[in-house]
């Protein structure tokens, strides 16, 4: 099936070129050459039903003068008339005014033809130097017009140059008039649709009469009587030659008189084109494809003879008998172009054997050398008996022994204790479950120098048949096994030294945090009391200051020691989290006295007149299970750092509702400078924070996101970060629907 694939593919990408081709106009040249051969394999004569009267050389010798006057064409008409013709057509150009005594005798012999005598049309173009495309129609004198009737003897050659086709009735000017032929036989053959001129009859069988000849009387009546007659120049002087197939070239008057027997003859050939042509050329190239795909070569070849032989035999034989021309150029190149499919298709297929044999055979020679020899890994094949036979330059280096020395010698006296590893080892197979393979390991070998080294080592065995490995007379198959390591002594040393500095690192970073939390408890002690005492001072609890400028000493005093304690409660509370040792007071907590106790506290920083301050609440809020203390904390820590970050005017707000899977979200969001988008992600970190004098001037030590982070977390949420440098920031909470205690959803309230 897939050796068939591609041929049925070339087959189908023949029948759409054809079908393309032949559409496209691109056979119709071939066409035309294989109408010509049967033209030519036909010899019909002519029915007799029509006289040429020549213009010829002796006739111009004789009458000695060019043009003639019209009075001759008058005497003509009259002497044809006399004999007895049927119609008389004229293929001269009576269009220019002559002698007043010459063009009136015309009209008086057009007048005694009654009707019978036909006068040429044509359109002509100007000469070629002439500047742009001029066309010129040419038209009987209306004297004339007014006593005969009038023909079309225009022309239109096909793109080869030549005449092979012929309309009944075609435009010159405005007015559309019949052909000169056509008004001979009559009003059946009057049809603008072109025709197939037959040059299969013989244009020398048609009867033919001399001009001067008839003008003299030296002619027999009965030639022309019951005759049409078309009068013409046949001199090759006067210029009216036409190319045409078969014969090369033919006078015009030759040429109408031709299509007038191809009409009477009823061999006006008609063609079918492509309707016909392309569905049997699909046909046929199934039919040579299956039968070129049985066949060699010199078979297909002459198939492919016979098959054109017959088409063409068939041709010729419907052409003749009747006026039916089939168009075989697409039968031909389907045939020929299946037959060149398959030619290349067994070409192909015998270079691919021939090369494939040839890389056979020297992969299999080139195979230890290239291969084995280029791989980084150490390589050593060993015979069933533990020979070693081959040892790559890999094996080489890391065993630091020359490759040549070890040829020959046994595997364990190079890899120790290597063959033991397939009896201590369960092995695996490969891909195609034939070949056992055994796992890696990690073992210890010692180099020629006596220095051990650390190696990967895995082991597995090949077989090769009598035909692809031949001992000297032996016969028997024979299995070798590989060895394939590689040095790791310095992943080995990489990997131990990254154990003990991971190691080292993870027992400094316990050691920082357990100090700053001992720091912590150490440095809250004297704090409280620094804070106590300075409360009752500040209270004047014994009695006034004095003096009273201690007071505002008093009140710094107390107001840094709050914010240092407030610091080392927070780092006192990373330090928990980092042991693992924090630990959450869960309670059921009502939302809106959390929410009422942070806007109390919000409201009475020195900040928030300077503020728009809005708040968005959901009604009522449900109550959760959580710790009171710590959801407040990381609430004012983010509003806290809304503040901060946002200037005066900015808008920094809150809301709080439950989204569509019962989660409670908090969202608080400013307008305020907003952090870049690299930053982002560092946000979350302890003791990050933002580069830039506006931070710089808000204090603080970079914990509070950290410790609002880990709030979240503790509780089973998740906190989100998006902001935009410049426009904001907005910070979403997340706590899941299982904290909720109340489940009664409520209305939303903004104040």
């Amino acid at each position: 099936m897939l050796e068939a694939f591609p041929r049925w593919l070339g087959a189908a990408v023949l029948a759409i070129t054809v079908g393309l081709f032949d559409v496209a106009g691109f056979l119709v040249p071939i066409d035309h050459s294989l109408m010509d051969l049967r033209f030519r394999a036909q010899d019909r004569q002519a029915s007799g039903d029509i006289v040429i009267v020549q213009i010829d050389p002796p006739s111009l010798s004789e009458l000695d003068v060019w043009p003639w006057p019209r009075r001759l064409h008058a005497d003509l008409i009259d002497r044809l008339i006399d004999a007895g013709a049927r119609e008389i057509a004229i293929d001269i150009d009576f269009s220019a005014r002559s002698s007043v005594k010459d063009d009136a005798a015309l009209v008086e012999a057009l007048k005694r033809a009654e009707g019978r005598a036909i006068l040429p049309a044509f359109r002509r173009t100007a000469a070629p130097e002439a500047r742009g495309v001029q066309v010129y129609d040419t038209m009987p004198r209306p004297e004339f017009q007014a006593h005969a009737q009038v023909g079309n003897v225009n022309v239109f050659p096909a793109p080869d140059g030549r005449i092979r086709t012929i309309v009944g009735a075609s435009l010159v000017g405005e007015q559309r008039f019949p052909a000169l032929f056509a008004l001979l036989i009559g009003p059946s053959a009057i049809n603008a649709q072109p025709i197939f001129i037959d040059y299969g009859i013989d244009p020398a069988s048609i009867p033919r009469i001399s001009f001067v000849d008839i003008i003299r009387g030296n002619f027999d009546p009965v030639q022309v009587a019951g005759k049409a007659v078309i009068v013409g120049t046949t001199a090759a002087e006067l210029g009216d030659i036409l190319p045409v197939p078969v014969h090369r070239s033919m006078a015009g008057v030759t040429l109408q008189a031709l299509a007038f027997e191809s009409v009477r003859q009823g061999r006006s050939l008609q063609t079918y084109g492509s309707a016909l042509s392309i569905p049997i050329a699909f046909v046929l190239i199934v039919v040579a494809t299956i039968l070129f795909a049985r066949q060699s070569w010199q078979w297909a070849l002459a198939s492919f003879v016979l098959g054109a032989v017959a088409i063409e035999g068939l041709a010729i034989g419907l052409q003749a008998a009747t006026p039916v021309a089939l168009t075989t150029a697409p039968w031909h190149i389907a045939i020929g172009g299946s037959l060149l499919l398959n030619l290349y298709g067994q070409i192909t297929r015998q270079a691919q054997q021939i090369l494939q044999q040839r890389e056979t055979i020297a992969t299999r020679r080139a195979l230890m050398d290239r291969m084995i020899e280029s791989a980084f890994d150490g390589i050593i094949v060993a015979d069933q008996v533990g020979r070693i036979q081959i040892m790559n330059r890999a094996a080489s280096e890391i065993l630091n022994m020359p490759s040549g020395w070890a040829l020959a010698q046994h595997v364990e006296d190079i890899l120790p204790g290597a063959r033991d590893l397939m009896d201590t080892v369960m092995p695996i197979l490969d891909d195609d479950h034939s070949t056992p393979i055994w796992a890696p390991c990690e073992t210890v070998t010692r180099r020629s120098d006596g220095s051990e080294v650390a190696i990967d080592l895995t082991v597995g065995t090949v077989d090769l048949g009598v035909g692809q490995f031949r001992q000297a007379g032996s016969g028997r198959q024979r299995t070798f096994t590989t060895y394939t390591f590689r040095d790791i002594t310095e992943r080995k040393a990489a990997e131990e030294a990254q154990q003990l500095a991971a190691e080292a690192a993870e027992a400094a970073n316990r050691a920082k945090t357990e100090f700053l939390a001992n720091m912590s408890h150490e440095l809250r002690t004297p704090l409280n009391a620094i804070i106590g005492f300075s409360e009752l001072i500040r209270n004047k609890v014994f009695g006034p200051i004095e003096p009273v400028n201690y007071a505002e000493y008093i009140d710094d005093i107390y107001t840094s020691g709050s914010h240092l304690l407030s610091v080392i409660n927070d780092i006192l509370d990373v330090s928990r989290i980092e042991l693992g040792r924090f630990g959450l007071i869960e309670e059921e907590v009502k939302l809106d006295n959390v929410l009422e106790s942070c806007m109390g506290i919000v409201r009475g920083w020195p900040n928030f007149c300077q503020r728009r301050f809005t708040v968005d609440l959901e009604s009522p809020l449900p109550c959760v299970f959580a710790d009171e203390r710590v959801l407040k904390q990381m609430l004012l820590n983010l509003l806290s750092n809304a503040f901060k970050y946002s200037g005066e005017g900015d808008e920094v707000g809150i809301s709080v509702r439950r989204d569509a899977s019962g989660d409670v979200v908090f969202v608080i969001h400013d307008t305020g400078m907003g952090v870049a988008p690299e930053n982002l992600e560092n946000l979350s970190k302890p003791f990050f924070q933002v580069d830039g004098g506006f931070i710089r001037e808000t204090g603080g030590v970079g914990l509070g996101l950290f410790l609002s982070t880990s709030y979240v977390r503790l509780h089973g949420g998740d906190l989100k970060f998006e902001s935009e440098l410049g426009l904001g920031t907005t910070v979403t909470v997340r706590l899941p629907a299982e904290r909720i205690v109340d489940q009664t959803p409520g209305q939303a309230k903004t104040a």
